[in-house]
């Protein structure tokens, strides 16, 4: 082979590896160039191919709540129909959003500064949750195609205010219970939201798409409690009357049957309106502990009665005071010769339920109390419920033990007193109090409906009525304030020092306690009533006493109570 053969052959095949590489710069340019243009230049059109076949976002569909009502049917909590309102002020034309802008700041008081924020977004911006219908339709007669979407919300409407916005709670921005009914119900109230898909349009990004599968929100149960809003209402005019009168700190009250432990009214005052506040009131009857006082007297009595402790006809003498190791107990009066069971439940006497308690002695008089439901949650269906305070066995002694008789040293709640007392006023029955009686689905389905729940029966028959009777003469000769005309009633008062932070108790900070049941010997109905702190020392007679007869004067009339 010649040399210029050889020479030849090695200029073909660079000529060829040259023509190959520019074929392979060619095509990886072409190809770069192409990512270039679909992914820059022409994106929005090769998205938009794919866009049917991709639901990246889904909005949601508020349930309804469920509504709370009275035994008859009356709202207490019910919704009222609103909308979340979103905008997108990149896509809605200049007249159009100066027309929105005027809306937004006319209806729902927008400052030109959150109008600015919210108008100048590049995309869906959330303007509010509870857009009115009648702002809705202001906007809706803009008949703007895009730019504009209204989702349904519910609002929170409570129709009978503070008159029961303790117990019946509030719900909060996104509609789930925050306090009382509202949040210790709450699964049963909140219903199931829905969701609604949309396709997603990348060629146009600032349009929503319509949506493509619509799951529909179901809405909450309906409750219906054992409250009655006219007794309720006229409970809690009565106690804000007194608190004012007396400058008291608060007070609260419970009205229930007594057969069944149903709660007819449960009232705070001062309370708050559930609208617009700027602090939440508890619900004083079942969050408060509080030292009962005189009040727990029958409960001691019937312990010694079962007990053996104390005869119906058991003679006292009280000089003022009692003396229990070092300790020098006094009472509210001095007394002087009683004489047996009526007399020192009549006169409330402190040295002789001390003596009582002593005679009882611990063990016996903490049995009692747990019997009782005292130092336990008394599982009424709201969060937030105290259990009292009992002391341990081991921080007892005979100063404590006397003290307890005369319900000092032992704190409970006011559920938990009226619940004890029922069970004095009823022949014994604890029942377990309830605030729901019926709950039911959307569609009418009962879901729930509440028996009584018997937890103990305590007491004999003979002690029991012994009780009862001396309970009526507590009304007609120790508190005549209490009496209802033409009616016997069963009650007891109590005023209770508070204890001070340092140790004992005040001799100004006081409690007024009243506990009442209407009929004697089979009563309908019972009340309790605590005043907190007159602003000048008082006694239960003159406080309590006068509020319960004010009450119960009401309620024989209202029920239709039988003399």
């Amino acid at each position: 082979m010649s040399w210029k053969s050889e020479q030849s052959s090695e200029d073909i095949f660079k000529k060829r590896l040259l023509v190959t590489f520019l074929l392979f710069v060619f095509v990886f340019a072409t190809f770069i160039g192409r990512v270039i243009d679909l992914s820059v230049f022409n994106r929005g059109k090769l998205l938009a191919e794919f866009a049917p076949q991709v639901v990246p976002s889904y909005d949601i569909l508020r349930a309804e709540r469920g509504e709370i009502l009275d035994r008859s049917g009356v709202k207490l909590a019910t919704n009222e129909l609103t909308f979340e309102l979103d905008i997108n002020p990149n896509i809605i034309d200049s007249a159009n959003l100066s027309k929105i802008r005027s809306i937004l700041k006319r209806d729902l008081k927008f400052s030109n500064e959150e109008l600015n924020k919210l108008l100048s977004a590049k995309s869906y911006v959330l303007v509010s949750t509870s857009v009115s219908k009648d702002t809705k339709e202001k906007i809706d007669a803009l008949n703007l195609k895009d730019g504009v979407v209204f989702t349904k919300t519910y609002k929170r409407v409570y129709p009978y205010g503070e008159i029961i916005s303790p117990l019946i709670g509030i719900v909060g921005a996104e509609g789930t219970g925050l306090t009382g009914l509202e949040l210790s119900l709450d699964d049963y109230l909140k219903g199931r939201n829905g969701r609604s898909f949309r396709t997603y349009n990348f060629a146009e990004p600032d349009v929503l798409g319509a949506p493509t599968y619509v799951l529909n929100p179901v809405k909450g149960n309906n409750i219906t409690l054992t409250i009655d809003i006219n007794i309720q209402a006229k409970v809690y005019e009565l106690v804000k009357k007194y608190v004012e009168e007396f400058h008291a700190k608060n007070g609260f009250a419970i009205v229930t049957d007594p057969e069944s432990n149903e709660v007819l009214a449960m009232v705070t005052y001062p309370s708050f309106d559930p609208t617009n506040f700027n602090k939440i009131m508890q619900n004083l009857p079942t969050t408060f502990n509080y030292e009962p006082g005189s009040i727990m007297k029958p409960i001691v009595a019937l312990a010694a009665l079962e007990e053996g402790k104390l005869k119906i006809d058991d003679n006292f003498y009280c000089s003022g005071s009692i003396k229990v190791k070092d300790t020098v107990i006094s009472c509210w009066k001095k007394h002087g010769e009683e004489h047996g069971l009526s007399d020192i439940l009549v006169n409330s006497c402190d040295v002789a339920f001390a003596q009582i308690a002593l005679r009882l002695q611990k063990d016996s008089l903490l049995k009692y109390f747990k019997l009782f439901g005292f130092g336990d949650k008394t599982q009424i269906e709201l969060y937030g419920e105290e259990r009292g305070i009992v002391p341990s066995p081991k921080n007892i002694g005979d100063v404590e033990v006397a003290n307890m008789g005369f319900g000092q040293g032992v704190a409970v709640t006011q559920i938990q007193m009226v619940s004890a007392l029922n069970a004095i006023v009823n022949g014994g029955k604890l029942y377990t109090p309830r605030l729901v009686k019926e709950i039911k689905s959307p569609d009418g389905n009962v879901v729930y409906s509440s028996e009584p729940i018997l937890r103990r029966t305590i007491g004999s028959k003979t002690n029991l009525g012994l009780i009862k009777s001396a309970m009526v003469e507590v009304v007609e000769i120790g508190a005549p304030k209490a009496k209802i005309e033409g009616y016997k009633v069963m009650g007891k008062t109590g005023t209770a020092q508070k204890p001070n932070p340092g140790g004992g108790y005040s001799h100004t900070k006081l409690i007024y306690s009243f506990f009442g049941a209407i009929p004697y010997p089979d009563p309908r109905v019972s009340v309790i009533v605590s005043i907190n702190e007159t602003s000048i020392p008082q006694y239960s007679t003159t406080v309590s006493a006068p509020l319960f007869s004010e009450i119960g004067t009401f309620l024989v009339k209202y029920l239709r109570i039988e003399k």
